[in-house]
């Protein structure tokens, strides 16, 4: 986890990466599906520094590629995002055999910014540039990822209004059989339109070394998918009366070191991703993983980090504050974050399949988790070194297709929480994307219906679970690859059964 509901964070990379792909992936879900009109650079600092990009990726050398990003980047980028990015632009240099530019968009929540879909000549894959120019440094790029994108011929004969279920499952199944062939798939996908199953099955491998294949009883990490959990729990603290939505940090979290940011900082903020918070997914997390276990353990790290904004101002995605509402979680209710969840989410919503594990732990038919290490390698590695030590309160926990539909019907049902506790969650959203983050959900509009949920990347994961919340319909994909944009296609199939029973 961008988009309001469809936050793909990938957990190895930097905070800024994070919350860019969070806010770029609605786009990427409706590129052409070949250059047209729209693949011409605007003449803004964003496009002149866009077009020099390229230009160096298919003429320079590996040498020439670092002296230039070398000099286009602003001081003002993070030293270690710099580093992430131009090692990845001289591997997609070297992979790719050269690049054409298909599509160039731009988001009117991010004024500046440009997304450069390109496709390689050597593969013909897909690829996303994010780039945004300096104001303050003419000539100098101060916002520069890339990012893995699935062919958009993917979608291109999906149609834009209702279809049967049965035309529904062979698009389903095309698409899949399709991300297959070209990606090697590995995962689950269900689909759910009134308690009746519009499709389900699997594909690929759940542990490659010994040839383990997938089938409906194989469990997969979620990734952010679990922020919608944390809420939950929140709002079921606040509905039971021990806490308030605008309790801040300081009361509810009293060791937190940072006390003067604490004071200004509200649960309403940290469930919105407007705390001004960072991450704790850097180095010094990566470098003594064994540390971080329960929420409290996380606190002086987030401290240390620095401020991306001021407490109720812009939305900067952080899986931080996600840690520190299981902290308060734990404060309040008395309970270890991971029992609360079992015991009051879990349960209830009949989620037998589901739990928090760690790196040591045993689980039965978890899926282990791969990713590519470069961006156009076709090899797969498994990403044990690429994940925390255990999972908690910001993602990274198991469940199957099954259990994540249980839990859209309890939560739809009001098992979970009462309606209107699940009506004000959805109360002053804020935008990101075209549609809007609420307090742990996304929440977009499709032919009139609101598109609920939140999508979970990282390595070794890609998930997305949405709610039609009008009709009930749901759909589930869980897959042990990531990060990947294998999750847009949980999208597009929440868009069909959002047109059901719509009047043209």
């Amino acid at each position: 986890m961008d988009k309001p509901n469809r936050i793909v964070p990938p957990g190895a990379r930097r905070c800024r990466q994070v919350t860019l792909l969070a806010l770029i992936a609605f786009a990427t879900a409706s590129f052409a599906a070949s250059a047209s009109a729209s693949a011409g650079l605007p003449d803004t600092p964003a496009g002149k520094l866009g077009g020099e990009l390229i230009r160096h990726v298919n003429t320079d050398t590996p040498e020439q590629i670092r002296q230039w990003a070398a000099a286009v980047l602003s001081p003002a980028m993070d030293q270690t995002d710099q580093a992430d990015f131009v090692s990845s632009l001289v591997s997609a240099a070297r992979d790719s055999g050269g690049m054409d530019l298909a599509d160039v968009r731009s988001n009117p929540h991010q004024p500046g910014l440009l997304q450069l879909a390109v496709k390689t000549h050597r593969t013909g894959q897909w690829a996303l540039f994010v780039v945004a120019a300096d104001p303050a440094h003419a000539g100098k790029l101060a916002q520069a990822s890339i990012f893995p994108m699935d062919d958009p011929a993917l979608y291109a004969g999906w149609p834009k209004g209702a279809v049967s279920h049965a035309e529904m499952a062979r698009l389903i199944r095309a698409a899949l059989d399709r991300l297959v062939r070209t990606s090697d798939f590995s995962g689950c996908l269900t689909v759910s339109d009134g308690g009746k199953t519009v499709f389900d099955e699997c594909r690929g491998l759940a542990e490659r070394s010994f040839g383990v294949p997938i089938d409906h009883q194989t469990k997969f990490a979620v990734g952010s998918i679990g922020k919608m959990f944390t809420a939950v729990a929140i709002a079921q603290l606040v509905e039971a009366g021990k806490l308030s939505w605008d309790a801040t940090l300081d009361q509810l979290v009293p060791e937190y070191p940072d006390h003067a940011a604490a004071k200004h900082i509200t649960v309403w903020e940290l469930l919105h991703h407007t705390a001004g918070l960072g991450d704790f997914l850097v180095p010094e997390f990566f470098r003594q993983r064994e540390k971080y276990v329960n929420p409290v353990d996380y606190l002086s790290l987030i401290a240390r980090q620095p401020r991306v904004g001021e407490p109720g101002k812009a939305w900067n995605y952080s899986n931080a504050g996600y840690m520190l509402l299981g902290r308060i979680i734990e404060n309040v209710s008395r309970e270890n974050y991971f029992d609360y969840v079992q015991q009051h989410v879990f349960a209830p919503a009949g989620m037998t399949a589901s739990g928090f594990d760690g790196v040591e732990d045993i689980t039965p038919k978890l899926a282990v988790g791969y990713f590519h290490e470069e961006l156009f390698s076709s090899t797969w590695k498994a990403a044990w070194l690429k994940l925390g030590f255990k999972s908690g309160p910001a993602g990274g926990g198991y469940s199957t297709n099954a259990d994540l539909l249980r839990f859209a019907g309890a939560l739809h049902k009001g098992k979970l929480v009462k309606p209107a506790t699940l009506a004000r969650m959805f109360d002053g959203e804020v935008p990101a994307g075209p549609g809007g983050y609420a307090a742990g959900f996304g929440d977009r509009l499709s032919h009139g219906r609101h598109i609920r949920g939140h999508a979970g990347g990282i390595e070794g994961t890609d998930a997305n679970l949405q709610m039609v919340w009008e009709t009930g319909a749901a759909v589930a994909l869980t897959s042990n690859e990531g990060p990947a944009q294998t999750w847009l296609l949980a999208e597009h199939i929440a868009d069909l059964l959002a047109a059901e029973g719509v009047k043209p």
